[in-house]
């Protein structure tokens, strides 16, 4: 039982390396190359955690070259231009200016029914609507509307705004991130002068946000 543990703690700690240095892309985003790496990789770490008859060294050399062959792949795919198409695909334009290519839809084998599935997904209700669908290398599809049936922007209104940038979590669950605290310029001294603002303790704040131009966001437990 022992040896089991410590061959899950020693694959677990190799795939975490390998999959951090691999990127941080979720599955959806994972380009071709990357994801058959994923599947390779759960079988090969799979293997010496079942059966303590298979060296570790079965999983630590195959994952190490798949590794290997992955960062190569993908320096070779941004100085090397024709790999590009080979290893990552390329988009495939179903909607190209309000028009709809059936054969594109054909040859990527998605059903209309399905585009107009993810095109009420990206908040479009009408396919006349669309500018532009575009299937991209990932399998998402993105969506550019018509100009006439996008909402209009500040700038359309000549509406002057002011940018307000993220929301730095400061206090989460009554722990202070003093990362967060750094990005805007503070201490905690100043968190705590805020906090008394708020005519709250720290044990009693659940998240505190703030964004880069100090608008203050503050949840109680």
């Amino acid at each position: 039982m022992l040896t089991i543990l410590i061959r899950i703690i020693l694959i677990y700690v190799l795939l975490i390396g390998t999959m951090r240095l691999m990127g941080k892309r979720q599955i959806g985003e994972l380009q071709l190359s990357e994801l058959v790496t994923t599947f390779l990789l759960s079988e090969l770490a799979a293997a010496p955690i079942t059966d303590d008859q298979i060296p570790l060294a079965f999983a630590i050399v195959p994952i190490s070259v798949l590794l290997s062959l992955e960062v190569i792949i993908s320096f070779a795919v941004t100085k090397i231009p024709i790999l590009k198409p080979l290893f990552d695909g390329k988009p495939s334009v179903l909607i190209q200016r309000g028009e709809l290519d059936i054969k594109e839809i054909g040859r990527v084998r998605i059903s209309v029914e399905e585009l107009l599935s993810q095109l009420r997904i990206a908040g479009v209700a009408d396919i006349s609507e669309v500018d532009y669908a575009i299937l991209e290398q990932n399998g998402q599809l993105s969506v550019i509307p018509k100009r006439k049936d996008s909402p209009p922007t500040a700038a359309d209104s000549k509406i002057k705004v002011t940018e307000s940038g993220i929301a730095h979590a400061v206090v989460v669950d009554s722990h202070i991130s003093n990362h967060a605290l750094k990005q805007l310029g503070h201490d905690r001294k100043w968190l705590d002068s805020r906090l008394k603002h708020h005519h709250v303790t720290l044990d009693r704040v659940f998240l505190f946000t703030v964004n880069d131009v100090g608008k203050e966001n503050l949840i109680k437990k």
